[in-house]
């Protein structure tokens, strides 16, 4: 009973956690109704601590609560849905530790093919079509600047991603980080960007507009996946963590 209530205590803190990492700072995207933010750091860290059943609660409660709260209550179903997903991901992961590199290989292949997808996509949409269906496209001129502006971001994520994950790979035990804890947030985070590329074309009824998300989204993770990290590494040096891991889902 007292190991219930803990754990239903860490994961309502770690709910508001989300909440306000979410909330307080809102960066808007250029093109698109969305924002990036600072929310996936503590989902990251979320599943990490509480494992994946209660890491998902905490991530998409948390998550859907900020839109709601927001202005953005149109988005709090698939927020609700892709952020607890991202959650379960990661906390699955903590904790298992069978064909992770297949999961890792597996998943990289399509997040290449989908970045190739969205490149060929937007270099052979007209001009005339960017500028019926993206916001702020007001001439043919300005059209064609911000497709090649959003190419250029493709290619850059499309190569800094697996740099970046090189990286934290290298510095994943200076920072009290498991080589399945990383496949977990390498993972959930392209669920998170593929996740919401869907659901903005299904919302918007427009799979063009909402491709301009697809590297503002990448960036998010990839510094939450970074604050991650330093965030963990000062638990690790705590009493917290231990007493938290105790009661993981």
């Amino acid at each position: 009973m007292k190991s219930n209530i803990r754990t239903l205590t860490y994961t309502a803190l770690m709910t508001a956690f989300v909440f306000i990492t979410t909330s307080v700072i809102k960066i808007p995207i250029p093109f698109t109704n969305g924002y990036i933010h600072a929310g996936d750091t503590a989902i990251f860290l979320g599943g990490i601590l509480l494992g994946p059943v209660h890491g998902a609660v905490a991530a998409g409660i948390g998550s859907a609560m900020a839109d709601l709260l927001g202005g953005y209550a149109h988005w709090a179903l698939p927020t609700l849905l892709i952020k607890g997903l991202m959650g379960f991901i990661v906390g699955y992961f903590s904790s298992e530790k069978r064909n992770q590199k297949h999961v890792l290989w597996g998943t990289s292949l399509i997040w290449i093919g989908s970045l190739f997808a969205f490149i060929y996509t937007a270099g052979n949409t007209t001009l005339e079509t960017i500028m019926e269906n993206v916001e702020g496209a007001s001439s043919i001129a300005l059209a064609g600047e911000i497709v090649k502006n959003l190419n250029i971001q493709l290619l850059v994520v499309a190569i800094g991603l697996p740099l970046l994950s090189l990286i934290l790979f290298k510095l994943k035990d200076r920072y009290g980080i498991t080589f399945s804890q990383l496949v977990g947030m390498i993972v959930a985070g392209i669920v998170m960007v593929l996740g919401y590329y869907v659901a903005s074309g299904i919302i918007y009824g427009n799979f063009l507009a909402s491709i301009f998300s697809v590297p503002w989204n990448i960036v998010q993770f990839g510094i939450g996946g970074i604050l991650a990290f330093v965030i963990n590494a000062g638990l690790s040096r705590s009493p917290v963590k231990r007493k938290i891991l105790q009661y993981r889902s």
